[in-house]
């Protein structure tokens, strides 16, 4: 008993809260989501409500689903609540909150005010980490790989608390890390516990709706990986243990709630995602898959339709067998909701296979058509079939199913609306179907016709259509499939009953005027009902309506006449038609009827598109033949109207009402029976098969029957007049049927007949004159009751006629728009066909005719006059029609302008206002309207075909003169290019002008001089051109005035088309032009200079971008070789100056660059005698020419036109395609390259000459200068060398300081030098060097060659250091280095530094000889007072030599340290050397040292020169000891332990800088050097490092101890606690038995007296350090007696005085020291300091109490009896600041003892 109880004690202990361990409270209060354990259990439970209520209050705002936890898990007294307290109901509603609380803040825990809320659950609700762990941890699970939030969550949860669901975790808690998926789908996956309880918890989340995306997204993702591996675990149940039957359970359970969830859409998804994959891996009976499709379409929602569809799908997909044909109605119904439901099966086919669901869908509808669904939900079902991928079988399956329908239609009984659009959709769908032949949806549809053997007759017939189909092979006998009978609305004999009124109708044929319009359409239907029945066709015909008629009548075979014309009527229906009437006419052969009326519908029944239709019309013809055969051998004769001579009458079919009784049967034409059997036998039964197989056929055989020239009457074919009887008998027929369709057919067959012995336009053209009589919209109406194409009906009409005969009624046509645009289009297009078959003279005449409808229709109200236009265009004029139209129009301009026959055009404006009256006005706008379309028409006509009309263009241009009117350009601009297109003729054809009247250049330049259209100017240019290539002699006396005006005008323009035309202008006109100036005796350049002028001048009036092309054809059209000097030299005389300089510049260098270099280098010669042909007191030669002295009306000076020159001459030769082209000849060996070279020669020679005669010319000199060089820029290397070998060693020459430079760019700017170039710019280097050594040489010069030994060091100097080091001396003489002249010295240094970069070791014995003058420099310009620039370049070039040494030979730099180091700390003193590049140029230097020069040597310097630099203020110290940081750095920890000593020596001077006066900003610095420190230690061991520790202890305390320096020694006590700190914060523990050494000179520290600034802040740097040390103790140093004993006191003794500091440092003692014996001792005396005289020493106490509490917490109240007197006394304080501190110390210690408690002990 007593061990059972003990148990039981012991687990309600653990249990419980309320204890008086004061670790295990501490424990159990250090538990935190969200705080570090330490931190946490410093938190009242105040704290952590206000905390939690925060993070509440911000989640209740995003969602306000949070509001019904505020009055029960948050509200304020739930601080009280303690759940070992409450009830079992209680607990129960507890945890069922706190359980709905995690389920809804689940979402949401990434946010922090969220984690704070569920802290308090943590901390005040008795640790649901312990009592709700299974709801904690699922509410948490989503976010499992977070790096954060799961191991926060994880490291709270103790093992024992794992339930058996979440056992997997426990490898997870300690140390506590995220988890990975896998993991969790694998737990799933084999562990049914853990996946019974996500699935519950996900459940009961959704319908509570609490879910978040995230558990959705986790759920749906662990799941479905989880079901994914049990289906890959079924495949073998043996060994795995997991049956299909468990897969499905577990799936099954789960869609069936995710299905159901319409609320929960992401949830619905995630079961679709799992539904696919169980699908696709587990195989299941059809039951359960049509089960799964019904779940899904009965609980998806709007924004799950779309995954649901594709889970559909699949699912569909999944079945096999004829049952996956079909799917359940309700799965129907629901997606037939879906309004866009076939666009999203189109749309999700593109994608992945969706074909068995719309096989399902379709057949469903189908299933139910009429009875459910109607014409929308077909319209699905077409849709689909059309746009969605289908396999072949269900393709065909669906249209089965289609054509099953549409045979038999029921269902619609009381809405007759829909199913009339029912059977519109399907038959507009099946015939389009039929129509695309074997592609698609037509290829199948013939499939299901063949293997269902469709009878498609049977299916038109319900339809009531036409179904087109390919001729398929002949089965024995078609059975079609028995459709079931449809329910008749009405009957047979109900309809017979009901017939209309007969009235006059005795045919119906008639025309639509007199047709019983009602009649024939209730017969009609009569006749497609009768024919479904055996007997049905008899049964009518026997009608009373019918009985009783003679034989002759038309009106029973019309009836049936009209039904098979009528193309709309189902191809059956019309063949019964046919064969009906056949039946008729065979039994009434004997009757001596003639039926030939009947065969221009019988012809036309032939052209039906219907093959069976065809097929029974050759029944027909067969008929008609015999009846012609039997009449013959009874001897009939045939009488037209009349009776015969002799033998018995013969009776004509319809003779006088096929067609009505009116006009239109009178005017018919009657056949001889002879010649109707001839016709039908020896040309239309000829080809009867033939017209069976294609409608189009019985065209051919009426053509070449009727159609055939005499010849083929020997062979048997119809005589001639035959021939025209029948033409004439069937185009009585076409001209006078009512019915359009047969009119149409009639006209297409007659209209091919050509060559016959009768012209069928005299025939036919009452067709065509009846036709544009009637208004359009009759005629319009006509062709829709019909149903044809009106417009094809026009081109029929149009196609009559044949020749000259009927043009006047296209005339009439066109004039007045007859018969509406169609039929005026019609007529042009028949003109056009026509033309060719007219002669000479109509055709002049109907083109006059055609040229005045045109003219007249002048607000072109009429298509017929555009149509004639476009006529007049297309068709091929004669010359003699256009000259006609040019001499009336010419006569007709010069009448409105007033011209008489032999008056010359003179200028005048007859657009001004007032000058012309209005009426006058409107005769020149037609004039110039009717020239210009002549103009236009002629254009279209190649021009060159009608050259003699070149005369008349040119009159009428001259007639124009400059007359400015409205049209006036325009009619310019198409009469120049109809002549500029003959001319072009002239010019192709090689012949010449027959006159040179013809052609009239000053016509040209006048219309050029007189427009302002540029479209004129530039034609007239362009014929001008041409016209230079045939006729030069015309053309050259005008060219001069062209080119002027050209520069004014044309060369401005900014377009293609003008940059076309100045180019060909200037090409053509140009070379005879410049031949006859040499004709007359000038000059090549004298011939050319005005030209060039006149382009000149124009330069700046060009378009930017069209200047070069424009200059460049100039250029190759004058000869390139001759007048790019001229053109050059102009353009620089006259814009390089100024603003425009440099524009010109670039210009002149890119129009060079486009010739050849010979010709560039001989334009240079050219140049230069120019140059100095300019610079000459009398100007000679070409300058005189070109240049004149006048700019603008000022003199120019011979020497700013000279500068201008050269100034544009080096533009011209510094280009670099000049250099590549010059480069590339010299290579050669050809004649080229030796002219190449003698150019150079002579512009070399020419150049020197200039520069030596205008030496003295400052200017002109540089200028020439210049030119040499980029002349020198040209040449190869080795022939450069050469040349600037004979400039630099001639010494009066103004060329060398030029040629310098010219060979310091040349050697940088090389890429690449072969052998012998190296080797010729390295010979040269000594004749440079020689130039520095000379004394006579300027300092000018001595820089120049200076920068070219640098150039040649840095270029050769890796490959050649035998040459660069045989120049170092002199570099380093007295010409250079030891140079007098400061800027010398610099490029001396400049020099030296790339030298020793290239020669590395080898430049070792030049140091003593530069180094010591380097320093002597440098100390020069750091001492300096001057502020000159030169002393900033003297430093700087002097570090960065003395860097590049260091880098290179850093052993030998060493020991100049000790003067260098100083003088970079000195620098710092100078103004102009304490920022910008002289710093960086130090701190490189400094870098260099500290990274090539071994650490003991950098430190030993450092601290040679620590005293010397301390001097100069902070930044040269900081310098010094970045420089040491670097270093160690950089050295390994064997060199750095090796330098231990060296190193305490540099740290014992650099820890001393607070007693170094001069240096500012010692903080930063003294953390600086601390921080070197601290890098040093980290690569020292303890056996190094604490001896040297233990020196600079001794340093800071002992070396001074006899000084008087009191401030000194405190400071060195503090710099040896600051370095304790920072050992300390960053080495923790390992530092902590150091405090052994410095204890002491704390505790003497602390307890001396304060006297200075300097002990205050020694105290506080000790505070500080033993803070730090405390705090980071884990070894318990502090709890020995020998370290705790001798501080306490003195932190005791400091803390009236430093209590900020100390208070935090008591604290922390006591808690790293915890032992009664230490606690009581502070204690002890924190209370006796409570008893103090001094308030300021009690109220330091009390907050010293406080910060203990506050500190250690609970584990202090052991001490709270001792201290409750004391407190008690303080209560009653004299000093109120002490008193109220006493309240808070009260309330503190409350907050670990219970509120009220400790107040109640005091009262």
């Amino acid at each position: 008993m007593a061990s059972s109880l003990q148990a039981q004690l012991a687990k309600i202990a653990e249990a419980s809260t309320n204890t008086l361990n004061t670790r295990k409270l501490k424990e159990i209060h250090s538990t935190s989501l969200i705080f570090e354990p330490a931190h946490a259990a410093t938190q009242d439970l105040e704290t952590i409500y206000s905390i939690a209520l925060e993070g509440f209050k911000e989640i209740c705002l995003l969602d306000e689903r949070f509001y019904v936890f505020e009055q029960g898990l948050f509200r304020e007294s739930s601080k009280d609540v303690d759940r070992f307290l409450l009830t079992k109901d209680e607990v129960k509603e507890l945890d069922k909150s706190i359980e709905a609380f995690l389920e809804l803040v689940s979402g949401r825990l990434l946010l922090k005010p969220a984690m704070k809320a569920v802290e308090w659950l943590v901390r005040r609700f008795s640790r649901i980490h312990d009592q709700n762990t299974t709801a904690l941890l699922l509410a948490f699970l989503p976010y499992h790989s977070n790096a954060t939030i799961f191991p926060q969550v994880l490291s709270i949860i103790k093992p024992k608390n794992l339930s058996s669901e979440l056992k997997f975790l426990r490898p997870y808690l300690n140390p506590a890390t995220p988890v990975p998926r896998h993991v969790i789908s694998h737990t799933l996956a084999h562990r049914r516990e853990t996946l019974d309880l996500l699935i519950s918890h996900v459940i009961s989340v959704v319908k509570s709706h609490r879910e978040s995306r995230r558990l959705l997204s986790f759920f749906a993702a662990v799941t479905a990986e989880a079901i994914s591996q049990m289906c890959d675990a079924a495949r073998s149940p043996t060994t795995t243990g997991v049956t299909e039957e468990l897969v499905l359970q577990k799936a099954l359970s789960i869609l069936e709630a995710t299905f159901r969830a319409k609320k929960s859409p992401e949830f619905q998804i995630g079961g679709y995602m799992l539904a696919t994959i169980v699908v696709s891996k587990v195989p299941m009976k059809d039951e359960v898959l049509l089960a799964l499709m019904g779940g899904i379409v009965a609980g998806w929602s709007p924004e799950s339709i779309s995954p649901g569809l594709a889970c559909l799908a699949l699912i569909a997909q999944a079945r096999t067998g004829e049952v996956a044909e079909h799917i359940p109605d309700v799965v129907t119904s629901k997606l037939l909701t879906i309004e866009d439901i076939a666009e999203r099966l189109v749309e999700m086919g593109k994608k992945y296979r969706v074909d068995y669901l719309v096989v399902g869908l379709s057949n469903g509808i189908l299933d139910r058509m009429g009875k459910a669904y109607g014409p929308k939900e077909l319209g699905h079902v077409l849709r689909l079939l059309e746009e969605s991928s289908l396999t072949p079988q269900g393709r065909k399956t669906i249209l089965s199913h289609v054509v099953s329908v549409a045979q038999d239609l029921h269902g619609f009984e009381d809405d007759p609306e829909a199913e009339s659009a029912v059977r519109d959709a399907l038959a507009t769908s099946l015939v389009k179907w039929s129509e695309q032949g074997v592609n698609n949806n037509g290829k199948t549809l013939q499939l299901v016709f063949e293997e269902n053997k469709v009878d498609v007759e049977m299916l038109e017939l319900a339809l009531r259509t036409i179904i087109r189909r390919p001729a398929l092979p002949a089965a024995t006998k078609p059975q079609a499939i028995e459709a079931a009978p449809a329910k008749e609305t009405v009957t047979l004999e109900q309809l017979l009953e009901t017939i209309p009124e007969v009235g006059k109708t005795v045919s119906f044929l008639e025309p639509r005027k007199t047709e019983n319009k009602k009649l024939f359409e209730h017969l009609q239907q009569i006749f497609l009902l009768a024919i479904r029945k055996s007997d049905g066709i008899q049964t009518v015909l026997a009608h009373d309506i019918f009985a009783g008629k003679k034989d002759t009548d038309a009106f029973s075979i019309s009836l049936l006449a009209k039904i098979w014309t009528i193309t709309t009527n189902p191809v059956i229906a019309r063949a019964i038609a046919i064969k009906q009437a056949v039946k008729i006419i065979k039994a009434n052969s004997m009757a001596k009827i003639d039926y030939q009326a009947l065969i221009p519908l019988a012809l036309a029944a032939l052209a039906d598109p219907a093959e069976r239709v065809r097929r029974e019309t050759t029944h027909l013809i067969t008929a008609l033949l015999g009846v012609y055969e039997q009449l013959d051998e009874a001897g009939a004769t045939t009488v037209k109207r009349r009776k015969s001579k002799g033998g018995d009458i013969l009776a004509y079919w319809g003779l006088y009402s096929i067609y009505g009784s009116g006009a239109e049967t009178e005017n018919l034409k009657v056949l001889d029976a002879a010649d109707a059997r001839k016709f039908l036998e020896v040309v239309i039964t000829r080809g009867l098969q033939e017209c069976v197989l294609d409608a189009d056929y019985i065209g051919n055989v009426i053509e070449h029957g009727l159609g055939s020239s005499k010849k083929e009457q020997k062979e048997g074919k119809l005589k001639s007049s035959v021939k025209t009887n029948v033409l004439s008998f069937l185009s009585s027929h076409a001209v006078n049927v009512p019915s359009l369709s047969i009119q149409l057919r009639l006209l297409t067959m007659l209209n091919k007949i050509s060559k016959g012995p009768s012209s069928r336009t005299d025939f036919l053209l009452p067709a065509l004159q009846e036709w544009i009589a009637r208004p359009l919209e009759e005629n319009t109406n006509a062709c829709e009751e019909a149903r044809v194409d009106i417009h094809e009906v026009e081109e029929q009409m149009a196609a009559v006629v044949e020749g000259q005969e009927g043009m006047s009624n296209f005339v009439s046509i066109l004039s007045a728009d007859m018969g509406g645009e169609g039929m005026v289009s019609a007529a042009a297009k028949r003109v056009i066909a026509v033309w060719n078959s007219l002669e000479h003279d109509a055709k002049v005449e109907i083109a006059a005719q055609l040229l005045q409808l045109i003219l007249k229709d002048t607000e072109q109200e009429y298509v017929g006059s555009s149509e004639s236009l476009e006529i007049l265009r297309g068709v091929k004029l004669p010359t003699a029609a256009f000259q006609l139209f040019l001499d009336e129009a010419r006569a007709d301009l010069k009448s409105s302008l007033g011209l008489s026959t032999a008056a010359q055009p003179k200028r005048r404006r007859v657009s001004a206002p007032g000058v012309v009256s209005p009426d006058k006005e409107d005769k020149i706008a037609a004039a110039v309207r009717r020239v210009t379309i002549i103009a236009e028409i002629l254009e279209s006509q190649e021009p060159r075909n009608h050259s003699s009309v070149l005369a008349t263009l040119f009159s009428v241009l001259g007639d124009l003169g400059s007359v400015e009117f409205s049209g006036i350009t325009y009619m310019q601009s198409i009469l120049l290019s109809c002549t500029r297109d003959i001319i072009k003729g002239y010019k192709a054809s090689g012949a010449g002008l027959e006159s040179s009247n013809v052609v009239r250049a000053d016509v040209l330049v006048s219309c050029i001089r007189s427009t302002t259209s540029p479209q004129v100017q530039n034609s007239a240019l362009l014929l001008l051109s041409n016209l230079a290539d045939i006729a030069p002699d015309t053309v050259k006396h005008s060219v001069m005035p062209i080119f002027t005006f050209m520069g004014a005008n044309t060369l401005r323009q900014d377009d293609e088309y003008s940059a076309h035309v100045i180019e060909q202008t200037v090409q053509r006109v140009i070379p005879p032009l410049v031949k006859s100036l040499q004709d007359q005796g000038a000059s090549l350049i004298a011939a050319g200079a005005e030209l060039v002028s006149t382009f000149v001048a124009s330069y700046k009036h060009v378009p930017v971008h069209r200047r070069l092309r424009l200059f460049q054809a100039l250029t190759e059209t004058l000869g390139p070789a001759d007048f790019l000097c001229p053109i050059v030299a102009k353009l620089a005389g006259k814009y390089a100056v100024g603003e425009g300089e440099a524009e010109v510049k670039d210009f002149v260098s890119m129009l060079a660059g486009g010739f050849t270099a010979e010709v560039q280098m001989g334009s240079v010669v050219k140049y230069l005698s120019t140059i100095k042909d300019v610079l000459s007191p009398q100007q000679t030669g070409d300058a005189k020419i070109l240049l004149g002295s006048e700019e603008d009306g000022r003199d120019i000076p011979s020497q700013e036109m000279a500068r201008r020159l050269l100034a544009v001459l080096k533009a011209f030769l510094v280009s670099e395609r000049l250099k590549a082209r010059v480069a590339k000849s010299l290579k050669t060996s050809r004649e080229d390259a030796a002219n190449l070279r003698a150019f150079f020669a002579q512009a070399m020679e020419q150049t020197m000459a200039l520069g030596d005669e205008y030496i003295s010319n400052k200017a002109i000199s540089r200028e020439v200068s210049e030119v040499m060089s980029q002349l020198l820029e040209l040449l190869s290397v080795i022939e450069f060398v050469n040349v600037i070998e004979s400039l630099i060693t001639r010494t009066g020459s103004p060329f060398r300081s030029s040629a310098l430079t010219t060979f310091k760019n040349r050697v940088v700017a090389e890429y690449r030098t072969d052998g012998a170039s190296r080797s010729a710019i390295l010979a040269l280097t000594p004749k440079i060097a020689d130039i520095i050594e000379s004394p006579e040489v300027p300092n000018e010069l001595k820089a120049d060659a200076l920068l070219c030994i640098q150039a040649v060091t840095i270029k050769f100097g890796k490959q050649e250091q035998g040459v660069i080091s045989s120049l170092t001396d002199a570099v380093i003489g007295a010409g250079a280095l030891k140079s007098a002249d400061g800027g010398i010295r610099v490029l001396a240094l400049v020099c030296l530094t790339s030298m020793t970069t290239v020669l590395g070791g080898r430049i070792v014995p030049v140091l003593p000889k530069t180094v010591p003058t380097a320093i002597e420099y440098l100390q020069a310009a750091v001492n300096s007072e001057d502020s000159s620039v030169e002393v900033g370049l003297i430093h700087n070039a002097v570090f960065r030599y003395f860097e590049e040494l260091v880098k290179n030979v850093p052993s030998f730099m060493t020991s100049y340290f000790a003067k260098i180091l100083p003088l970079a700390a000195a620098a710092w003193d100078q103004d102009d050397l304490d920022e910008g590049v002289a710093c960086d140029v130090r701190r490189n230097f400094f870098i260099a040292i500290a990274t090539k020069v071994e650490l003991r040597t950098v430190v030993g310097a450092v601290t040679r020169a620590w005293k010397a630099t301390c001097k100069y203020s902070g930044e040269p110290v900081q310098d010094l000891v970045e420089t040491v940081h670097k270093a160690i750095s950089n050295a390994s920890k064997a060199t750095v332990q090796k330098c231990s000593q060296v190193l305490l020596h540099f740290f014992v001077f650099a820890l001393d800088l607070r007693r170094e006066p001069e240096v500012e900003d010692v903080d930063d610095l003294e953390n600086l050097v601390l921080k070197v420190c601290l890098d040093m230690v980290y690569k020292l061991n303890d056996s190094i490092f604490k001896p040297m520790f233990l020196r600079l202890v001794e340093w800071g305390t002992e070396d001074l101890r006899s000084s008087d320096d009191e401030d000194g020694k405190w400071t060195r006590v503090a710099v040896v606690w600051r370095l304790m700190e920072t050992l300390s914060e960053n080495l923790k523990s390992l530092v902590t038995d150091y405090h052994t050494s410095v204890l002491p000179s704390a505790i003497s520290t602390l307890t001396t007296p304060p006297s200075t600034p300097a002990h205050t802040f020694a105290t506080t740097a000790v505070l500080r350090a033993l803070h730090l040390g405390i705090l980071s103790d884990t070894t318990d140093f502090w709890q020995s007696p020998t370290h705790f004993d001798p501080l306490l006191p003195a932190l005791l003794v400091v803390l009236p005085t430093q209590s900020e500091l100390a208070i935090p440092c008591l604290s922390e003692l006591a808690a790293a020291a915890q032992s009664e014996e230490h606690s009581k001792a502070i204690n002890s005396g924190v209370l006796t300091m409570m008893r103090d005289k001094s308030p300021e020493t009690r109220l330091a106490a009390i907050r010293a109490m406080m910060g203990l509490y506050a500190r250690l917490g609970e584990d202090w109240l052991g001490l709270l009896p001792e201290t409750v007197p004391f407190i008690a006394e303080l209560l009653e304080d004299d000093e109120e600041t002490v008193e109220r501190e006493c309240q808070r110390l009260i309330k503190k210690v409350e907050e670990f003892l219970g509120e009220g408690e400790l107040q109640g002990m005091l009262t």
